[in-house]
């Protein structure tokens, strides 16, 4: 029994056909997708059109994350101010290509799952944690051990931090199959794995694949993206080509620059000029 369970893929569809390819080459069983599964990449019809053929032509399983949760909180509240901009350009340029198919597919979607098979042990799948999209299960989180405690499986696989490996905690486990997407470390190669069905019950393979980012540059010119959220995509680029993720602390860093300068920062409206000082201070120009 092999199940390929794949996390984190943000729009990215050449880094997806890579890992799908991949993975049909083993002769996996099932698919296990994790959710985020637009934003921050070009093209998000293109993937999604990915995971209808896979729908279409193979068993699989679907969770949203946080990521669908933002499109679809959005549609429920439109008056949500986002604007093409380094804050909220990637956002409005998703939503924007998304179609009502696509917001309808993310409704009809749970964050978590449980996936059972007769000949092997019960475990549970979910993006953020178990109760929430945007929870981070890593072992700074002060409820993990509430979380491990109340975990009724010996394994939960999770994915939202992009960050591939396996943590044991007593007789349980959680563990990330990496971003599919925009991964983080192994200079950017694109991640995923493989549960294998054994008699000793489940062992996950990790796999780091190659896949053609300059492609995926040149998508961000030929759709604009680059231009409707330019420091949030050069940000991105970086992780692309390095692995290395400085997005969120370039968000704090120009959040506090412009307070400091102008006295407050409203998000969405963060000026360029304090993007542009704050992702030079991580070496992005």
């Amino acid at each position: 029994m092999k199940i390929a369970v794949m996390g984190d893929i943000h729009s990215n569809h050449i880094a997806f056909e890579t890992c799908i390819n991949h993975a049909l080459d083993r002769n996996v069983d099932e698919f296990i997708f994790l959710g985020d599964y637009i934003s921050d990449c070009p093209y998000p019809q293109k993937t999604m059109q990915i995971i209808y053929d896979m729908q279409e032509n193979y068993k699989c399983h679907f969770i949203r994350g946080n990521r669908e949760d933002y499109m679809l909180n959005h549609r429920k509240n439109p008056e949500e101010r986002w604007t093409y901009s380094s804050a909220s350009g990637n956002l409005l340029y998703t939503y924007e290509n998304l179609s009502k198919e696509d917001l309808d597919f993310f409704e009809n979607m749970d964050i978590q799952g449980m996936y059972q098979n007769d000949r092997f042990p019960v475990f549970r799948y979910c993006h953020g944690s178990l109760n929430s999209s945007t929870e981070q299960l890593i072992p700074e989180n002060e409820n993990m051990e509430s979380i491990i405690e109340n975990l009724d499986v010996d394994l939960l696989i999770c994915g939202h931090t992009h960050v591939q490996g396996s943590i044991m905690y007593g007789d349980k486990r959680i563990i990330n199959p990496g971003s599919v997407g925009v991964p983080m470390y192994h200079n950017g190669k694109s991640q995923y794995m493989i549960l294998h069905g054994t008699d000793k019950g489940w062992e996950e393979e990790f796999f780091q694949l190659e896949y053609n980012v300059g492609a995926v540059k040149k998508e961000y010119e030929s759709s604009g993206l680059d231009k409707k959220a330019p420091y949030w995509i050069k940000l991105t680029l970086h992780v692309l080509e390095t692995g290395d993720d400085y997005t969120y602390p370039c968000l704090m860093l120009a959040n506090k620059l412009c307070e400091e300068a102008e006295g407050s920062a409203n998000w969405p409206d963060i000026p360029e000029k304090y993007w542009a000082m704050a992702a030079n201070t991580f070496g992005i120009e």
